[in-house]
């Protein structure tokens, strides 16, 4: 190269993933760190003007401009398209589409380039490493004594939720921030739990162990799995040690020396040994760092690349976007700039019937609530008679939490339930069983256990007519003395620091009317819920966040309890309370770890709630009109 090097664009998508826009910018500063002046584009095409055009994610870029199609092609033939996703997906087969008009790409992971060669794309791998904008002041600090013990950031898929389950035991007394989402819109800063930029290389800087677990794998298991570079780049810069699931392509970087590689089958052993040993973490994070800003610095790779580029292609541009035919081959992107196709919506067979048949359970249960309320009269004299039984511990106790257990037919599981919340620590605490006139041994379960346990706080509420699920709350939040209660249905349970730790959300954010956490799926089914944040628009979906949460005595009093007079609310009782506080300005906080456990097994009401759904939605949507439906 002669005079002055090529001044060079990095352009990425204004409306895209923020993830993008954080490669985008360490490209600018590793292109500035050459001593290229360099500019980031955001409202702009690429076009041939002697400059080096990189286009950092090219599947969003072109797909979310909204210039015409061949413009766009003739961009990507300007460009040098930098690929950052994983072969195999649908975001790869679009990256290819711009990446073949070009003369030359580049891609930050090794397995990326070789899968564009595969298809007679001219690519390259660039090696991704740190540029010192990536570095967290915090991350100078101690790494002992970092406020969370383990860290994850990552979109939700069923794979990862199942693997994350599989941590619950060894996560539930350590400070975990568990930062999960869907793919299944554009994430940006507004997106519950995201940070980008600094905001995110704080929350590594925090954290001593960040754990990667790979998503489902879109060529099989016998795939090789793809080390996500800027995952683990950003991750080291911070000194924030990486435990990952073993990858493929993660050269020149050492398992065991860099990072921490585990199979799935070890992972949780692996994870406890990591966080029982702090010198080893502080030697991995030490050596993971200076590599990462020694040898791996981004500029280095970035400034060869770009000289190769400048020396070999740039003078070559104009005649290829002048005689190429970039209309040729390929093109998928774009379909989100036109309408989308009219949908049928779902197939429901048999509305009619299922709707009648939904009816007349309704009608059936209603007929038995009557039949018992009558008898309870002419037995008790009461159509509501209750038998309330305590412990001598319940008037040693003020309670700062009251967990509400609604039971009805769960003989066989709720002395588990009892256990787990009894075993809680950290806070004072009653346990209030509200048992829905059971027709198994559950009234008996429990007066067994409040035998067994005289020194706890327990009240038993034994009603001799069965009310429906969303009184006998009701019930419990009446009788209930804490300021916070928590909710709880008998089949499931909490990990022992999950009253404090939802009391504690709840101190610090005196406007939140409620707390919940991540739950752990056992039984039927390995996965997470109630992992997302509080977001209304996702809430009017549907409904992500289970009962299991805790709520401010007042709040629930406020909001008039749940919903018991109205028939289409049978099984939603707790999206219902949700929706009205979503309607009222108020709102949910999500604890980012995993505290309670949830059990998945065939057969329960929710089977007869979801026989017709119809109704029961157009009647939501009727009763909180001013909530983001769809």
């Amino acid at each position: 190269m002669t005079g002055s090097p090529a001044a060079v664009r990095v352009f990425v998508a204004e409306r895209g993933n923020g993830f993008m826009r954080d490669i985008a910018d360490w490209f600018v500063d590793a292109a500035a760190a050459t001593g290229r002046p360099c500019t980031l584009v955001t409202d702009d095409l690429p076009a041939v003007d002697g400059s080096i055009n990189l286009v950092i994610a090219p599947h969003e870029f072109f797909e979310l401009h909204t210039a015409p199609k061949l413009d766009l092609r003739r961009a990507a033939a300007a460009s040098i398209c930098v690929g950052t996703e994983q072969p195999g997906t649908p975001w790869f087969r679009l990256t290819a589409d711009a990446c073949r008009r070009g003369l030359v790409s580049l891609d930050i992971n090794p397995q990326g380039a070789a899968a564009l060669r595969s298809e007679g794309i001219d690519a390259r791998h660039v090696q991704l490493g740190a540029v010192d904008s990536m570095r967290s002041p915090l991350a100078e600090g101690d790494h002992v004594n970092r406020a969370v013990d383990v860290l994850f950031m990552g979109g939700l898929d069923d794979r990862r939720g199942a693997v994350l389950a599989s941590l619950a035991e060894t996560l539930h007394d350590r400070h975990a921030d568990l930062r999960l989402f869907k793919f299944d819109r554009p994430v940006s800063a507004s997106t519950p739990g995201l940070v980008f930029g600094r905001d995110k290389y704080d929350v590594l800087a925090s954290a001593r162990i960040l754990v990667n677990v790979h998503r489902e794998r879109p060529g099989g298991d016998h795939a090789p799995h793809y080390f996500e570079w800027a995952r683990m780049v950003e991750a080291m810069a911070n000194r924030c040690v990486v435990l990952t699931e073993p990858s493929a392509t993660y050269e020149p970087l050492t398992s065991g020396e860099h990072f921490v590689s585990a199979e799935l089958t070890d992972f949780a052993a692996a994870l406890g040994r990591l966080l029982d040993d702090a010198d080893h973490r502080a030697a991995i994070a030490e050596r993971a760092h200076d590599a990462v800003f020694g040898p791996l610095r981004l500029d280095i790779a970035l400034g060869a690349a770009l000289d190769r580029i400048e020396r070999d292609v740039l003078d070559r541009m104009a005649e290829h976007v002048a005689t190429s035919r970039p209309d040729r081959g390929p093109w998928h992107l774009g379909s989100s700039q036109v309408p989308p196709p009219v949908r049928l919506g779902p197939f429901t067979p048999y509305t009619d019937l299922r709707r009648r048949a939904k009816r007349l359970a309704l009608d059936d249960t209603d007929m038995i609530r009557r039949i018992e309320s009558v008898a309870s009269t002419l037995a008790t004299g009461s159509p509501e008679h209750r038998t309330v039984i305590t412990t001598p511990g319940h008037t040693q106790v003020s309670p700062r939490v009251s967990s509400v257990v609604t039971l009805y037919d769960y003989a066989g599981v709720v002395g588990e339930t009892l256990a787990s919340l009894a075993a809680s620590v950290g806070v004072d605490h009653e346990i209030i069983i509200v048992d829905d006139h059971s027709s198994d041994d559950g009234r008996t379960v429990v007066e067994q256990f409040i035998a067994a346990h005289p020194d706890l706080a327990i009240t038993l509420i034994a009603k001799d007519a069965n009310a429906g699920l969303a009184t006998a709350r009701n019930d419990g939040f009446e009788v209930a003395r804490g300021e916070y209660v928590f909710v709880i249905d008998a089949d499931n349970h909490v990990y022992p620091t999950c009253l404090r730790r939802l009391a504690d959300t709840l101190d610090e954010h005196t406007d939140a009317a409620a707390a919940y956490s991540i739950l752990e799926d056992f039984g039927d089914r390995r996965n997470v819920r109630s992992a997302l944040g509080w977001d209304p628009a996702r809430l009017c979906a549907a409904n992500y966040i289970d009962a299991q949460a805790m709520w401010r005595k007042r709040s629930w009093y406020d909001l008039g309890g749940y919903r018991n007079d109205d028939r289409f609310v049978f099984g939603w009782e707790d999206w219902d309370l949700w929706l009205r506080l979503a309607s009222t300005g108020g709102h949910a906080l999500l604890r980012r770890e995993i505290l309670g456990r949830y059990r998945v097994q065939q057969g329960s009401m929710i089977s007869l709630t979801n026989l017709e759904t119809a109704d029961a939605i157009s009647a939501m949507r009727s009763r909180y009109p001013t909530l983001p439906w769809v």
